[in-house]
Parts: structure tokens; C-alpha cells; sequence
């Protein structure tokens, strides 16, 4: 069963009016300047960049769309375990950060020529209940996966292919995406680091157990969204450079490199044995 992601599906109406005004509420805060141009940029490249342009976006625009569900459900952990209504009201923004991620790759994708909308999973993305354990301890774990792994890895990911990518249009994007993945990535290192401490030192075991799991799912999920194809021609290479698609190795062992020399280190000076459990990590299927 699949459901449809479209990212003009009610553009129109009441909804659409406040929608357009909560993401235009997101944009005046960042400070966020008007999109570039885009009228000639499907003439600049191949039909065969231009089709890996829309797949790519068109994949990310679901991915962005499903991960408002994870920053949603765990607007819930936060809820149980009595975190404070600041605490709260950031979730709930970062949750409405990634509907707008999906917006903005849906015009990604119709400005080389697709149509912003895909099918997927019917089951929206949320975070995990991990019985036997505190309502914090819980919900600590769920901000640890989502910021300080997941949301790490994607500020590192994105700032590569910002680094790369010279069509306007495509930078601009990246830019705005960026900046948002950087507060969720420092959202979860910061709960992180005020709440493990009062858990006690059985929590501090219990986690890095629970991290030898994490990682393995974490690089099940990186792979499978990094998926490593044939080297193309020099011209085809710097025209998808141009647009901030980097090789599928390249993102891979910059995933693992952000994992060994970011993520471990940083969790270390936490108190935990991040460098056991990625060494140990449980290998899953992707």
C-alpha cells in the first residue's frame, strides 16, 4: 500500500493559504532572499543529467516529507517524558522544517522538468518506543539517532554537494536546507548532553548498547540512499557536479569519515563508547 507525496496537492484554498504563510513565517526568519531564476536551466544540460536531477530531487522530496514524521513523533517522546514547552515548540518547528524541505525539492524537480509528486510507503516515518527504559532515557535515544547520527551525517552530506554545486537554483536550495540541518543536528547533541548526565551510569551502558544497533541501522539506511553506480563521462560528471550530485562512493566514505572523526569523538566526550559500538555496530541488510 503506498500513499502519495505531492508537493503541490492543496495549494489552493484555506489550507493553502496557511501553509503559505507558516513557510513564509520560516523564510522571513532565516532571512531567506528570493529563489534564482530558472527559466533556461533545462537547455544547460543533457536529458540524461537533467532525468538523474528529477529522480534524485523527486527521492529526496519523499525523504524530507517522511522525515517530518520522525520530528513529529518525537515532539511525542518529548511530551512523555515532561520536557520543557521550549524543547517542545523546537521539535514541532523541525517537523514543519522538513515539510518545507519537501517543497523545496518539489520545485527542484518541476523546474528540470518532472513532476513534483512520487509514490511511497504508506506508513509515515516515527521514532521508536524503547520499553524497560524511562520516558527520558527513551526519548534520549530517539533525539541521539536523529540528531547527533542521522542529522550529523546530513549536515555533512549536504555541505558537500553545496560545495560542488554551481547552478544557482541548486545552491540556493542547499543553502536553505543546510542551515536547517545544522540546528537539528546541535538540537540532539544538546538534549543529548543535559540529559544523559542524570540518567545514571546503567543508562550510559544501556546506550552504548543501543548505539551498536544505531549505527547499523544508520549505514543500512545511508547505503541504501547512496547507492554506488558506473563513474560517468568527464562532461557528464561536471554537469552533475554542477548540480551538486556527487559519486555514490564519494558520499559513502564521507558518511563513514563524518561517523569515525565527528559522530565518535563527539559522543566520547559525552562519556560513551561510541568507538566500540561503530567498530562493533551490528551489520543489517539494507
Amino acid at each position: 500500500m503506498t500513499r502519495t507525496v505531492d508537493a503541490e496537492l492543496g495549494a489552493a484554498g484555506v489550507f493553502g493559504a496557511e501553509h503559505r504563510r507558516l513557510l513564509g513565517y520560516l523564510q522571513r526568519a532565516r532571512g531567506d532572499g528570493p529563489a534564482p531564476e530558472t527559466s533556461a536551466l533545462r537547455e544547460r544540460y543533457t536529458d540524461d543529467v537533467r532525468a538523474t536531477a528529477v529522480g534524485t530531487w523527486r527521492l529526496r522530496m519523499v525523504n524530507e516529507h517522511r522525515s517530518s514524521g520522525v520530528f513529529a513523533g518525537l515532539h511525542g517522546a518529548m511530551m512523555e517524558c515532561g520536557s520543557a514547552f521550549a524543547v517542545q515548540t523546537t521539535v514541532l518547528r523541525m517537523a514543519l522544517d522538513e515539510v518545507h524541505h519537501a517543497e523545496l525539492c518539489g520545485r527542484v524537480v518541476a523546474a528540470f522538468g518532472g513532476a513534483p509528486r512520487a509514490e511511497a510507503e504508506a506508513v509515515p516515518a516515527s521514532v521508536p518506543r524503547h520499553t524497560g527504559v524511562s520516558p527520558l532515557e527513551s526519548a534520549m535515544r530517539n533525539a541521539l539517532f536523529v540528531g547527533c547520527l542521522a542529522e550529523t551525517v546530513a549536515v555533512a552530506l549536504v555541505s558537500h554537494e553545496r560545495s560542488l554545486a554551481t547552478e544557482p537554483l541548486v545552491r540556493w536550495t542547499l543553502d536553505q536546507i543546510l542551515g536547517d540541518e545544522v540546528s537539528h543536528a546541535r538540537f540532539g547533541w544538546t538534549f543529548v548532553r543535559d540529559a544523559l548526565p542524570g540518567l545514571g551510569v546503567e543508562a550510559v551502558v544501556r546506550t552504548n548498547a543501543y548505539l551498536r544497533v544505531a549505527f547499523g541501522y544508520l549505514e543500512a539506511a545511508e547505503h541504501t540512499f547512496l547507492p554506488v553506480a558506473d563513474d560517468p563521462s568527464a562532461e557528464l560528471a561536471a554537469q552533475r557536479e554542477a548540480l551538486g550530485l556527487c559519486r555514490g562512493q564519494d558520499a559513502r566514505d564521507l558518511f563513514a569519515d563524518t561517523v569515525r572523526t565527528v559522530i565518535v569523538p563527539q559522543l566520547g566526550e559525552l562519556g560513551l563508547d561510541a568507538a566500540s559500538a561503530w567498530s562493533g555496530r551490528r551489520r543489517m541488510a539494507a
